[in-house]
């Protein structure tokens, strides 16, 4: 029997946390559809992997991580790269780094078959996707912190570092080629190396016909200083050299810059958010905190720039709940001039601030852009916004209220991580659109899958015969354990990439014995830890069951078709013994009834008893095969 290979997770390491050895994945193709986490009843916390042991051990905190095309996750833990299995949380390989990451260390990157790593010292570091193995190192003259994104664009890779607010640090574009194939420790030169006072922090570059441009520190200690200024600093992409931009911000610039649609956005910490021209800077700026009438706050965050409409992210006042931090919908609205002005168009709350990037996961079945946030508190929840152009006020929102008893009007809490999954997140959250899992590193250390809830159920074994109702049946032996079989599972909404089998081990049955009056057996598969409330999650299936008590009927329910009394021929006896059953002398008991529709109909009568004779005279053959 052909098998039908479980749409699942295989749940494997000794670190790897799951509540069997296989869970499932949750998605039909949707492409451009949105998962849809519209309760925490609908999310489904697949896999955990906890990548450093100690979660106490914050020298060797795991860095951000990058989802790759090639199936792959990779992270860094202290001295040591890790690939995993994005399907199962499966550490797969694992590397020695140059150098060590620090925390809040930004993550690798995937490109041309490579791994790109920052590390501590103003050190860069390639590696063999497959293997990782070394396969070039790049150190930088002033050191630092890794605190950007690596970009990686064109055969070149921009990345940033950081040594302190008043400290110089560099910028740099370094070929990502690797030379000299027969070293795996060959010394990189960069292509050129900026230098700036204060250095960069959590920014990335946007190259643009020919342009470099990234933000920047202010290069001084005091924050929010007055008459000290700050703008993206713009690269001649060849040379380095330092070309005009406007933009001026009154802050230190710690967005990621954003194309969209010929349109630069950034923000700044000082509340504002920026929609200018890649080529020249020039454009528009609201400020949030005249246009909020906001007070100390501050903003980190890159913008999520999405059919016609704006999302950022403000950091509240403070570490306890419901401090301010919220969520601003902008409308990217056209001023006179034809130039995207943005304008809010409402705020939600959350409990604690999203300091990470929000994830665009597509647009749902509804129209709405839906955007998700984790908050970085003690709890590390998923939030989700859906929202889209016109709206002026949010649809799902909920109220909250606050130990004074205040109440906010905050987006859906999706999913809770619970016990030791819960902690805060300031690494940014990945959507994968392949395997349809949002990805989440918080600060207890964990890697965390999180999807859709699995749809239904259905359940195979290699021995199988056919109900003369047409129901698939499993054949057993009386007193025969069902845990002792091998099956495959099937779960809807799975996405393309299948996985492995499903065994008795990751199942548990409504029965442990069979007895000759079993008819139906019921398997329970839990495809995920738990749910986004921490409840835990299966799904069951009923299959009809024969249970024979001899080995007779046992090789009788199993026989081909035409083999009526299961010796293994097919002839005249078996002619004899059918016609007898249809004429009503001798009824067949059920063992032999698949055996004895003969044309697969679904009926035994007279004319499986013509199809048999004429097999057994040689005139016309029948398909054994059942």
């Amino acid at each position: 029997m052909k098998k039908t290979y479980a749409r699942m997770f295989g749940a494997l390491g000794a670190a790897l946390m799951t509540v069997n050895a296989a869970a499932v994945s949750v998605f039909a193709e949707k492409k451009a559809i949105a998962p849809d986490f519209k309760k925490a009843d609908d999310a489904v916390l697949y896999w955990a992997d906890q990548l450093v042991e100690d979660p106490m051990n914050w020298s060797a905190a795991p860095t951000g991580f990058t989802v790759a095309e090639n199936g792959f996750i990779y992270i860094c833990t202290e001295d040591n790269i890790l690939k995993i299995d994005k399907y199962t949380g499966e550490q797969v390989a694992d590397g020695k780094m140059a150098g060590k990451v620090m925390f809040a260390t930004k993550g690798p990157v995937y490109a041309d078959g490579k791994i790109f790593m920052a590390l501590g010292g103003g050190i860069i570091q390639a590696f063999d996707a497959d293997t990782l193995t070394s396969l070039w190192v790049y150190k930088n003259k002033n050191g630092g912190s890794p605190n950007c994104d690596i970009v990686v664009e064109n055969g070149y890779l921009y990345t940033g570092f950081y040594n302190s607010e008043e400290a110089d640090a560099d910028f740099v574009k370094v070929s990502i080629a690797d030379e000299d194939t027969a070293k795996t420790d060959e010394e990189k030169t960069a292509e050129w190396e900026y230098t700036n006072k204060g250095g960069f922090y959590w920014t990335t570059a946007v190259i643009n016909n020919g342009t470099v441009i990234f933000g920047a520190e202010n290069g001084i200690k005091e924050a929010n200083a007055e008459d000290v200024y700050t703008a993206p600093i713009a690269l001649d992409d060849a040379t380095g050299k330092k070309l005009d931009f406007a933009g001026t911000a009154h802050n230190d610039i710690r967005s990621k810059m954003v194309l969209k649609d010929g349109v630069l956005y950034y923000t700044s910490s000082s509340n504002e958010v920026f929609a200018v021209s890649p080529e020249d800077g020039t454009g528009n700026v609201v400020d949030l905190n005249t246009a909020l009438d906001l007070k100390g706050f501050a903003c980190t965050s890159t913008p999520v720039v999405e059919n016609g409409r704006i999302y950022v992210a403000l950091n509240g006042s403070g570490w306890d709940a419901y401090n301010g931090a919220m969520i601003v919908v902008l409308d990217a609205a056209k001023d006179e001039n034809g130039k995207i002005a943005p304008k809010v168009a409402y705020v939600v709350e959350t409990s604690a601030e999203c300091k990470v990037d929000g994830v665009f996961a597509g647009v749902d079945e509804e129209g709405y852009n839906v955007i998700y946030y984790v908050e970085n508190g003690a709890t590390g929840v998923v939030r989700k916004l859906r929202d889209k152009a016109g709206m002026t006020a949010p649809v799902d929102a909920v109220e909250e209220t606050d130990t004074a008893g205040k109440k906010h009007t905050c987006p859906p809490v999706v999913f809770r991580p619970q016990s030791a999954h819960a902690q805060f997140c300031a690494v940014d959250p990945v959507y994968d659109e392949e395997s349809g899992l949002l990805y989440i590193r918080n600060d207890s250390f964990n890697m965390l899958a999180i999807g859709e809830k699995a749809g239904g159920f259905d359940i195979e074994c290699p021995e199988i015969t056919i109900h003369p109702k047409g129901v698939k049946t499993f054949v057993f032996m009386a007193d025969e354990t069902p845990a002792d079989k091998e099956y495959t599972v099937d779960i809807a909404n799975a996405p393309k990439k299948t996985i492995g089998d499903i065994t008795a081990k990751d199942l548990t049955f409504s029965v442990e014995k069979f007895t000759a009056d079993d008819e139906v057996l019921t398997a329970t598969f839990a495809y995920g830890l738990y749910n986004g409330n921490g409840e835990k999650v299966s799904v069951s299936s009923d299959t009809d069951v024969l249970v024979a008590k001899t080995k007779d009927q046992y090789k009788r329910a199993l026989a081909k078709k035409g083999d009526i009394n299961g010796d293994g021929k097919i002839n005249n006896t078996d002619i004899i013994k059918l016609a007898a059953h249809v004429k009503g002398k001798k009824t067949l008991d059920k063992y032999s009834l698949n055996a004895a529709d003969v044309n697969g109909d679904k009926k035994v009568n007279n004319t499986d008893v013509i199809q048999l004779a004429a097999h057994v005279k040689g005139k016309k053959l029948i398909k054994t095969e059942r």
